[in-house]
């Protein structure tokens, strides 16, 4: 590296206490991993000369207290000028692919893995260069979970079937988008990578090479970077109803600052101290539950939150992506919870107020993608109308009004108010409620009721 990296240490006594812990830290991975008798690994495990105990300096941008998180932002500020925000979501999306073994219920179960693009201006530098940094890291770490960032739908299907967990890292995300996402080759693929991010236990397709491929219990992760304003006009075309791109978390990176001096990268070297944490989750090879109990209290207050704020808004995408933030919040918070802790079963406060920070982060930057950017589609004026149309005739939600009801006021064809109706399910405006078949023969339907007086 260009000048060596000085881990961030506290003062006093708590600064040799958080010496002395990351010290046995070391030492207790050195004798797993390199088989080392304890008093030889308690050696090897002191910290270098360099090691100093001054306080770290001030930084712009995100902060969290994350001390893994930190020092990853720590080490990349030594050798690119990046955006904090960039680099600490780049972590946060290699977390995700390093704790793939481990879910919580929610209430299916549900693995910590993100489909995470990190967007910002043409002009915003280094997005490749920190992208590039993190696939490093997991390369030294876990390699057979690297998935090719340029390959086929079939190829790719073909993989998972193999070995049923990946990582995308996707460099150039817009390019990625038009291969992957296209309408002629790749038809379906979106549902596929949807029903994978939703944790459906078995996925089958259909290739002309090896024909009918299985995959048991697949998890993909996607840390792709691009450009804002390119990923704009598919925002405007998104099927926000079912499939891919509900389940993309979108984080825009702050505006460049003016006057910022330009920065050379400097050489970069992966840091031992982070290849130890890193390791030390991959270890937990058998993953498993993480229970929220002792932050459900906490969970329940956000997802409260976030839905009176939904419900505030006009914009049915973003009601949609306001309330989508729960979960990626706990995924959030699982993550950091092992990062710091791989042995732990439970998510702290600690980690769940971190994880609200970077929800916060993301859920402030929600209208630029799905406000002023995003022309509502034929689904969202439909279901507008089917909600106008509840609200004329039953002002207190508390009927239920059948679909063939819907499509006669609307005039509507049946496929679109259909689609209109699952949105609304997926948004929690309106509950689906089965009509069964009556004892005259009638036959069974279903109806909706609003869920928001």
């Amino acid at each position: 590296m260009s000048e060596v990296y000085k881990p961030p240490k506290l003062a006093g006594e708590d600064a040799r206490a958080a010496e002395q812990d990351m010290i046995d830290e070391r030492a207790a991975i050195m004798e797993v991993d390199g088989g080392l008798p304890p008093e030889e690994a308690a050696e090897k495990a002191k910290l270098p000369a360099y090691y100093s105990p001054d306080p770290p300096a001030a930084v712009e941008g995100l902060q969290v207290s994350n001390r893994f998180l930190n020092q990853w932002a720590d080490s990349f500020a030594r050798v690119t000028d990046a955006d904090r925000t960039l680099v600490l979501f780049s972590g946060v999306g290699l977390l995700s692919a390093i704790c793939h073994r481990f879910f919580f219920y929610a209430p299916r179960p549900t693995y910590p893995n993100l489909f995470m693009f990190i967007l910002g201006p043409s002009t915003s530098p280094r997005k490749t260069t920190v992208n590039d940094m993190a696939r490093d890291y997991l390369a030294q770490v876990e390699t057979d979970l690297i998935l090719p960032d340029e390959m086929t739908p079939e190829a790719m299907f073909s993989r998972l079937s193999k070995y049923n967990h990946g990582v995308v890292f996707s460099r150039e995300l817009n390019s990625w988008l038009v291969k992957m996402l296209g309408k002629d080759y790749n038809r379906g693929l979106a549902s596929d990578l949807g029903n994978i991010y939703d944790h459906t236990a078995v996925i089958s397709r259909e290739t002309k090479k090896e024909g009918l491929l299985i995959i048991q219990d697949p998890v993909v992760t996607i840390l792709g970077v691009g450009v804002d304003e390119i990923l704009f006009p598919y925002l405007k075309k998104m099927d926000q109803a079912s499939g891919f791109w509900p389940r993309v978390t979108l984080v825009l990176l702050p505006p460049a600052q003016e006057g910022k001096p330009y920065r050379m990268p400097g050489k970069f070297e992966t840091m031992p101290y982070l290849l130890d944490k890193l390791r030390a989750v991959r270890d937990q090879k058998e993953g498993g539950e993480i229970g929220y109990s002792k932050v459900e209290p906490l969970r329940q207050a956000y997802a409260a939150d976030l839905q009176r704020e939904a419900f505030a808004l006009r914009n049915n995408l973003l009601v949609a992506a306001h309330l989508r933030l729960e979960w990626i919040l706990m995924k959030f918070a699982t993550d950091l919870q092992l990062i710091e802790h791989p042995d732990s079963r439970e998510i702290e406060p600690e980690a769940f107020d971190d994880a609200v920070i970077l929800a916060n982060d993301i859920k402030q930057n929600l209208p630029t993608f799905y406000g002023d950017h995003s022309c509502p589609g034929k689904e969202s004026v439909l279901a507008e109308r089917v909600i106008a149309y509840m609200k004329k005739h039953d002002e207190n939600a508390t009927c239920c009004v059948p679909t063939r009801d819907l499509l006669s006021s609307t005039s509507a064809d049946k496929g679109d108010l259909q689609r209109a109706l699952d949105r609304l399910v997926v948004t929690e405006q309106v509950e689906a409620v089965p009509i069964p078949s009556s004892s005259k023969g009638g036959r069974p339907g279903m109806s909706y009721r609003r869920l928001k007086p």
